[in-house]
Order: C-alpha cells, then sequence, then structure tokens
C-alpha cells in the first residue's frame, strides 16, 4: 500500500513537472505593429494626443461606445503624462489607458484590463514623409497572467489579428483627424 501511494506521488508531480515546463515555453510577451500615413501637422497630432480624455472618440468602435453599459470616467492630470481614461463595458470589459511618456517623436501609453488579464505597453511613433506623417505603433502585449492566451498566442494567426486590430484603430484616428 505504501508504495502505491508513492508512485502515485511521484507520478503526479512528474505530471505538474511536464505541465509547468510547457507552460514555461508559451510566448508571454508579443509585439505587433501596424502603420499608416496621415496628411496632419504633427503638433497638433501630440497635443491631441495629450489628453487621454480625446482617445474615446477612435480608440473604441462605435457599436461599443453606443451600447447601453457603456462609461467612460476621467482620471490623473487632464492633459499630458499622466493623463488617464477608464472604460467600463459589459461587451470589452472594463479597462484603463494612461499616457506615460510624451516628446516630438513618441507617445508611450499603456493599456490594463479589469482583471490585469491583458496589459499593453503601446509606442505610437512619428515620422515625417512627403504627404505628412507616418504614425507607426508597436504594441507590447503582456499575456503572463493568461494561460489561455498564451496558448492562442503560439499561433501566427494571433498576431496578425492584433496587427489587423491595430490598423483599424490607426484608421479610425486618421478619419477622426482628417475630418476635423
Amino acid at each position: 500500500m505504501g508504495n502505491k501511494a508513492a508512485v502515485a506521488l511521484f507520478g503526479m508531480s512528474g505530471l505538474l513537472l511536464l505541465f509547468s515546463t510547457y507552460i514555461s515555453l508559451l510566448p508571454d510577451v508579443i509585439e505587433s505593429k501596424a502603420e499608416i500615413d496621415i496628411n496632419y501637422p504633427k503638433e497638433e497630432l501630440i497635443n491631441y494626443l495629450s489628453k487621454a480624455s480625446d482617445w474615446e472618440e477612435w480608440l473604441f468602435q462605435e457599436e461599443v461606445k453606443n451600447s447601453e453599459s457603456w462609461r467612460t470616467m476621467k482620471a490623473g492630470n487632464t492633459t499630458g503624462e499622466g493623463s488617464v481614461l477608464k472604460w467600463f463595458s459589459e461587451g470589452i470589459g472594463d479597462g484603463a489607458l494612461e499616457i506615460k511618456k510624451i516628446d516630438s517623436a513618441q507617445i508611450v501609453f499603456e493599456r490594463v484590463s479589469d482583471n490585469g488579464s491583458f496589459v499593453d505597453r503601446c509606442y505610437l511613433n512619428f515620422r515625417s514623409n512627403s504627404d505628412g506623417l507616418v504614425i507607426k505603433m508597436v504594441d507590447s502585449l503582456d499575456l503572463s497572467a493568461n494561460f489561455f492566451a498564451r496558448y492562442e498566442a503560439q499561433e501566427e494567426s494571433y498576431v496578425q489579428d492584433i496587427n489587423s486590430s491595430n490598423f483599424k484603430v490607426l484608421k479610425r484616428l486618421k478619419f477622426v483627424l482628417e475630418n476635423k
């Protein structure tokens, strides 16, 4: 009887070790990139993006913003680093966006989901071209707290979906700015 318990203990320990090893090999941070050309003055773009409250206009899809459960709240500074936009939604979940850094070539912001399952740090880099500006979004998504997302992130299509989503966000920003 004693041998069976020892064998079962070592067997379960071995299974836990294999599972832990498998989890440690899954990606915990993925990087996504998207860029778009925009015809808008750089200084005005930086001023616009310096207020987290302005981001609500283009960061979220209209059907999300028009739902009954949609609410937002501003926190922190009204402008500049430390400006925060919080959102509450049954459809996409709750979360917050905080502007971390602003300079003439880049704006860095961080988004966190309501339960901490997703944290991403985004870099909006600005580069001049003949038509105006190129905005390049580099998105570092931290999946370390979400096993299922880490499992899904093994597929190349997961990153492609995020790239596509980020490109749509940049298209909405372009539309809002160029139609002001």
